[in-house]
């Protein structure tokens, strides 16, 4: 099984709404980071569109995936400290959500993770339709830390 295949598996055995929504790893190469959700009776609304959660969810499950890929220690955990998302129009097809992370931004979580036990980072996600229009950007706060107190 291919790395994105075994993110992607680990995220629906951990949280199984991505395996309701059929959520998809599609890109954890050169720092692109994206997501895929299948347009499906589980993911419409009332009017046959992308319903407003699984774009969050779609969106939202970025800054997971990029601690998966980044961290060797399974002790550090990414949680969502606040995510704002602004829709900006209808998604009818399937959509996907993608974001930036740089190996320098990577070398930062490693470090500030070894030094203070802690990491606070934002991403800016875009999430597009098949056509590759945007319909919808999110802004999204994680925090990475030692959450093994509440496991």
């Amino acid at each position: 099984m291919d790395l994105k295949k075994q993110y992607q598996q680990a995220a629906r055995d951990t949280c199984p709404i991505y395996t309701f929504l059929d959520l998809q790893v599609e890109s954890i190469e050169g720092g692109i980071y994206r997501s895929r959700t299948p347009l499906s009776n589980n993911t419409k609304n009332h009017v046959n569109i992308m319903h407003a959660g699984p774009m969050w969810a779609t969106a939202e499950y970025l800054g997971g995936l990029i601690a998966a890929h980044n961290l060797d220690n399974p002790k550090y955990q990414p949680v969502i400290a606040g995510l704002n998302i602004k829709f900006m129009r209808p998604a009818m097809t399937d959509i996907t959500a993608e974001t930036e992370f740089t190996v320098e931004d990577a070398k930062t979580m490693k470090a500030s993770l070894e030094t203070t036990g802690r990491y606070d980072f934002t991403i800016h996600i875009v999430v597009k339709d098949t056509a590759g229009k945007i319909v919808a950007e999110a802004d999204g706060d994680y925090v990475v830390k030692d959450f093994s107190n509440l496991m």
